[in-house]
């Protein structure tokens, strides 16, 4: 093992299974899998009678195309995620250094976390051929067409590993890896979309081919219905082998870059010394190390505020060197999905709440996921950095430390904030959204983002390891959304609620529980039980309440903005009480009495 990989990768190999969380994903993964199979049977067939194999043929080849669509979704945002978070957490613990100065090679390094971090997705992945394999038993798929699907996933979580360990490599923080990732996975999605207008014509090939050539999921379609993407080229109908080979490229060109960097992009901050010739000149005069206390110009002290939190993340680089990048970035991928916008939307007395959904929800999610890495990591940087038990022996109260947090994510975020608030005031002036649809849209985001901000805090409270936080905070955002998005489309699918209300109520109870193992299953709280309970079932709500029904400047949107201040409301609170009153007991502090 230790001559494929290396004995970093050997190491992870031998301890993964040795914890009971590795068997309890599976169980959890698979178990979720069959739910779903049965929300999608109430969908599909209901309680009519099955007389022929071709009825459970109709019924397994529309759940074969949501699976492989679910799966390779999952696989193309979770694994740049892992991937970098295998190597962020150690430089935040500064124990990446000590990988560095071991004998081990740049190859040994960079392959051994880029297979540590994929072993986990890589099982998971397995464990779910039996349902895959299921659908074959029934009709809807062919062994080669599930044998494709894989190939096709496993390439994306490949190419997304390995952007993830370039990122973390390159840059020196977390925020900075985990915002650079989600950001560069959007300009892809994006730019994939919009190379689609132009790019095909000047290589003679359909939209929907050069799209199964460059973007996972309309190659997961050409696998699906392989006579709609085959034309008269030499690569009819194999057009996902394309995109196999160039996320394999892809990736080993990712891969070689890390390795060839990794030392440059980390050095030992002992070696950061002048620059030899400097060095060369004045080594005979002066000691060596009076050269290093010489090189940093010595700062004039600076105030500091009241709340030191505070002024520390905003007066600091506390998130790294070049916090301005992310939010060109961001900036450019705001610009971009504008100018789609504008290009393509309809004319504001035809546009629907689809159409106005079309741009808010991508920069929204986008926005919020950016607003929670932020947060997540705002915390446990501090942990990892042994500066926390630093905070926890000063006079600092639990009011101060977490609400100068809270300001400091929102001034480090702004422009997270403020892009989508103008948008939503373009939209009001350019007539897509009445008055009152902008402000109930203004303030419902601006409780998203406080919700986002508090999951950020209270997974760093909650959780030790750095990993950990950062799986839960992100997977609670962004599976929140993604799992209720499925149910909405099984039931436009359907074309009606009543045939799987059964199934509906197991799948959202599912949902539920996990919330609440990730909220709560350290520190239970009645408070916390309820938001787990109603968050699922109120997000289902508000999104099936906004559904196209009309004229969006004509439509209700109190309905959804009640529910959602309510039920998001409660949760802020149910999350920023226990952290401010239980702060002392949640991190082992102990406070003298005061004389």
């Amino acid at each position: 093992m230790d001559y494929v990989l290396g004995p970093i990768f050997a190491r992870e190999f031998l301890t993964v299974p040795r914890s009971p969380r590795h068997y309890l994903s599976r169980c959890i993964y698979t178990g979720l899998l069959f739910i779903l199979l049965w929300t999608a049977w109430q969908t599909i067939v209901g309680f009519q009678q099955i007389s022929s194999a071709g009825d459970t043929a109709r019924f397994a080849a529309p759940f074969f195309y949501l699976l492989s669509w679910i799966q390779v979704g999952l696989v193309l945002f979770v694994a740049p995620l892992l991937a970098a978070a295998s190597i962020t957490t150690e430089k935040d613990r500064r124990t990446f250094l000590l990988l560095l100065v071991t004998d081990l090679t740049n190859w040994e390094i960079v392959l051994g976390k880029l297979g540590a971090s994929l072993l986990q997705l890589g099982v998971l992945l397995l464990s779910a051929v039996p349902v895959f394999l299921l659908c074959s038993l029934l009709g809807g798929a062919s062994a080669q067409q599930i044998l494709r699907i894989f190939a096709v996933t496993a390439a994306t979580g490949l190419a997304g590993g390995a952007l993830g360990i370039f990122m973390a490599a390159w840059r020196d923080r977390t925020f900075q890896t985990l915002a650079l990732t989600v950001l560069v996975l959007s300009f892809y999605l994006v730019g994939s979309e919009a190379s689609a207008l132009w790019v095909p014509q000047w290589l003679g090939l359909g939209r929907q081919e050069w799209m199964a050539m460059v973007n996972p999921i309309y190659a997961v379609r050409g696998v699906l219905e392989p006579v709609a993407a085959e034309q008269s080229t030499p690569l009819a109908g194999m057009y996902e082998i394309v995109f196999i080979v160039g996320s394999l490229v892809t990736a080993t060109v990712l891969v070689l870059t890390t390795v060839w960097k990794l030392r440059d992009w980390n050095p030992n901050p002992r070696e950061r010394t002048l620059p030899p010739e400097e060095v060369a000149e004045y080594s005979d005069q002066v000691d060596p190390h009076t050269l290093r206390r010489q090189a940093k110009p010595v700062r004039p002290p600076r105030h500091v505020w009241d709340n030191p939190v505070l002024w520390r993340e905003v007066r600091t680089r506390a998130y790294g060197r070049r916090p301005a990048l992310i939010k060109a970035a961001y900036a450019l991928l705001f610009a971009l999905l504008c100018g789609v916008f504008v290009t393509t939307a309809e004319g504001p007395d035809t546009a629907t709440r689809l159409t106005v959904g079309q741009i808010l929800v991508p920069i929204i999610v986008v926005s919020l996921m950016l607003i929670n890495a932020q947060a997540v990591t705002s915390f446990t940087t501090e942990r990892d950095l042994r500066s926390l038990d630093l905070l926890l022996v000063t006079d600092l109260t639990p009011k101060e430390f977490i609400f100068g947090k809270i300001f400091g994510v929102l001034y480090n975020t702004k422009e997270m904030w403020l892009l989508p608030i103008g948008l939503c005031s373009y939209l009001w002036f350019a007539g897509y959204v009445g008055f009152e649809a902008w402000l109930y849209l203004v303030l419902g985001f601006a409780v998203l983002a406080l919700f986002a901000i508090t999951v950020g805090l209270h997974a760093g409270i909650t959780f030790e390891k750095s990993r950990v936080a950062v799986a839960n905070s992100l997977g609670i955002v962004f599976l929140l959304f993604v799992g209720i998005l499925i149910c909405v489309f099984l039931i436009l699918a359907a074309g009606r609620f009543e045939s799987q209300l059964a199934s509906f109520v197991v799948f959202i109870f599912a949902g539920s529980v996990a919330l609440y193992a990730s909220l709560a299953a350290r520190n239970p709280s009645a408070a916390l039980a309820l938001t787990a309970a109603m968050c699922p079932f109120l997000t289902w709500w508000c999104i099936v309440h906004l559904l196209p029904r009309g004229v969006f400047p004509g439509g209700d949107p109190l309905g959804g903005f009640i529910i959602v201040s309510l039920a998001y409301g409660f949760a802020i609170l149910s999350m920023l009480v226990p952290a401010v009153s239980e702060f002392d007991v949640a991190l082992g502090r102990t406070v003298a009495e005061a004389e």
